[in-house]
């Protein structure tokens, strides 16, 4: 079972403005999403996962495949070089509430909010619907020929 409540694309960025990082978290119709940390340093982390509902509002991510490594602007593209990349098996269960909110500056947006941060000291619990997702989309640093094993 799937919320498609839950698909799309979902960022911190326009609840707390001001800050030198940002975290978004993707979740795809399919079942799979990711996970992206930027910082203003040139610093990023993706964590791939797949998802399921246990209820009608709690969910289990399970994270497969974790790439790191630095971000740069060619014009309005973001570029992402990554440094490292390796395979995770990695279980989170998270509680999760979609509700009416507002951006910091006061704007209506929908709120997505879990009972924990999703990944400790880097990915927090509040986020705010962005975009719908484009087909086939799979996130920054996606490597179609990931070796056997990773996802």
């Amino acid at each position: 079972m799937l919320d498609s409540r839950l698909v799309g694309y979902w960022s911190d960025k326009h609840l707390y403005l001001g800050g030198m990082e940002a975290a978004d978290i993707a979740f795809c119709a399919d079942g799979t999403g990711w996970t992206n940390w930027s910082n203003a340093a040139r610093a990023f982390e993706v964590l791939r996962f797949r998802w399921w509902q246990t209820s009608s509002s709690s969910l289990i991510l399970r994270l497969r495949e974790h790439v790191s490594g630095t971000w740069s602007l060619d014009g309005d593209t973001t570029i992402h070089q990554p440094r490292e990349h390796s395979a995770r098996d990695e279980q989170v269960v998270l509680g999760y509430e979609i509700t009416a909110g507002h951006t910091a500056i006061g704007d209506p947006i929908e709120v997505l909010e879990f009972d924990q941060h999703v990944i400790r000291g880097v990915i927090g619990n509040r986020f705010a619907f962005e975009r719908e997702l484009t087909p086939n989309e799979h996130g920054p640093a996606f490597n179609p020929e990931i070796p056997p094993g990773i996802i």
